[in-house]
């Protein structure tokens, strides 16, 4: 019996991505994982590099059986490193904490020293700071870089459509979707879909309680066909896993809780 599982949000939690893989997905049994996006800056318990770096070795090893989407996040990370304009509506400056994880505190140590030496004020020195982590980067983790930049913006298969952030639906033509997306939908779309669809659509990007409208809530949920992954792993400090039997169709929820792992039933609302 395989199953897929579907985590999105990650930011820098190598460690409960890799809890999460350990425990319950079986290579050797056909199980597939799909990554959809954003798993870059997170907060002081978080590594992106070491992220970037684990997913990127799962997917050489079972190139089939794991998927990698791009997020948001990532595009801000490919933007700044390429020194171009982003490709979505908004643009952020990243952060030192996430460029000290791909060069060490030691080499970004050395940057600020050096960028110091030159400049006076903060902004130059900032500009500096940035100038020499896009080079290091660029040319430390070449392959890393060069595999993120050719990640997809969504999957589909015979049932579902997987994407960070959703998917342009017309009325009547949902058929259409492909043709109507844009990079700044399947990476920011906001506000979330909801509906029937003829696949169903699992997606991150947004904070469940966003979409259930109770301030607690932080579990998968559903509306209509469209199933969202819950964003909040700097808030809540676990991830939540979408579980889905590729035999009887059945979806489910895993969370890892005060060391235990729990499964739930994927609540449904309407809007």
């Amino acid at each position: 019996m395989a199953y897929i599982y579907a985590i999105s949000d990650i930011h820098g939690r190598y460690d409960l991505l890799k809890n999460v893989v350990d425990e319950w997905v079986r290579f050797e049994n056909g199980d597939q994982l799909i990554l959809v996006g954003d798993y870059i800056d997170g907060d002081r318990h978080g590594n992106s590099y070491l992220t970037l770096q684990y997913i990127y070795q799962l997917q050489v090893a079972y190139p089939q059986q794991v998927i990698v989407l791009q997020g948001n996040h990532e595009e801000w990370l490919l933007s700044f490193l390429e020194d171009r304009e982003t490709y979505l509506d908004t643009q952020i400056d990243m952060s030192i904490s996430t460029l000290e994880s791909f060069t060490g505190e030691d080499e970004m140590t050395s940057i600020y020293q050096r960028a110091s030496a030159y400049h006076q004020d903060r902004f130059s020195i900032i500009e500096d700071m940035y100038h020499q982590c896009r080079e290091l980067i660029c040319q430390k983790h070449a392959s890393v870089m060069n595999w993120l930049k050719h990640l997809p913006y969504y999957y589909e298969n015979d049932h579902q459509i997987f994407v960070h952030a959703g998917i342009e639906v017309i009325d009547y033509q949902p058929e259409l979707w492909k043709q109507v997306s844009t990079v700044n939908t399947y990476l920011m779309k906001y506000p979330a879909s909801q509906g029937q669809f003829y696949k169903k659509v699992i997606a991150g990007h947004i904070g469940t309680h966003q979409v259930s409208g109770q301030s607690d809530f932080h579990q998968i949920c559903c509306l209509g066909d469209f199933i969202y992954l819950d964003s909040s792993v700097i808030t809540t400090q676990f991830l939540n896993v979408l579980q889905y039997d590729c035999q009887t169709c059945r979806y489910q929820g895993l969370i890892k809780k005060n060391q235990q792992w729990q499964t739930y039933d994927i609540a449904h609302f309407n809007k």
